[in-house]
């Protein structure tokens, strides 16, 4: 869920400062006599090799950098680990396999006879109501795969929003140290974003159906692309730390 310091160290770094989203820890999580935390893996100190990052103004501007990065993390937090890519693999078979069965049912169906009592306008509409019960069936037996395989994607298009906001931090580190504009740098990656953003945005509209529960994770603030996923019906926020967004109106 969290960026590779090896592959993203100044990502890394700045996620690190921000709010830590996920359930609240006890103090049995915190500390467990018979399953002791592993020790930690040797680390450098990145401030070492990038002493501006401690800067106030540099801090400010890679904070607002990340802002989407932050808010998608917080929906892996709910749908969960890359899936195995044999399973994946094994869907999309699946899913093809469905859809030749889907073509002989319709064929079958089409092609059936009319029985000698049944009025000819009767027929049609019974061949269009086993039609349509064929393709809802055949849509509620590709779920889980189209899931799986849509939970795939979206966990690469994650690795590409990591790689566009690494990149971008590098770009404000080398500006602000220089004394440019930084402002003027995530104007000119806004674009990109934005579009990354909106893959993410579509691939959950596939992954995550009708009912999301993002109840006990500390959200201060509900990701945006939550709003955007028309096919939602029920999201759980209870036990959150959510602050009402206040919006004045002229009149």
């Amino acid at each position: 869920m969290d960026p590779n310091p090896t592959n993203f160290p100044i990502l890394s770094y700045v996620m690190s400062k921000l709010p830590s989203i996920g359930p609240k820890r006890t103090a049995a999580t915190e500390f467990d006599i018979e399953q002791p935390k592993s020790p930690p893996e040797p680390h450098f100190d990145i401030t070492e090799r990038m002493p501006h990052l401690t800067e106030p103004k540099v801090v400010n501007a890679m904070r607002l950098a990340v802002a989407d990065v932050s808010q998608t993390r917080s929906m892996f937090k709910t749908l969960g680990k890359l899936p195995d890519h044999e399973l994946v693999d094994t869907a999309r078979v699946k899913l093809v396999e469905i859809e030749a069965n889907l073509y002989k049912l319709i064929e079958e169906i089409v092609l059936s006879p009319r029985p000698p009592e049944m009025e000819r306008d009767d027929w049609r509409s019974d061949l269009t109501v086993r039609e349509d019960e064929c393709r809802k069936a055949t849509e509620k037996e590709k779920e889980e795969y189209k899931a799986l395989i849509a939970l795939d994607e979206l966990h690469e298009a994650y690795e590409k929003m990591l790689k566009d906001a690494e990149q971008r931090l590098e770009k404000i580190y080398e500006t602000a140290v220089a004394g440019g504009d930084v402002e003027a740098i995530e104007q000119g990656s806004g674009e990109k974003s934005t579009e990354l953003k909106e893959e993410v945005i579509a691939i959950l509209q596939e992954a995550l159906g009708k009912s999301v529960d993002l109840s006990g994770r500390q959200l201060r603030v509900l990701p945006e692309a939550f709003g955007k996923i028309h096919s939602l019906i029920v999201l759980n926020l209870s036990n959150n730390q959510l602050a009402p967004n206040i919006v004045a109106h002229d009149g």
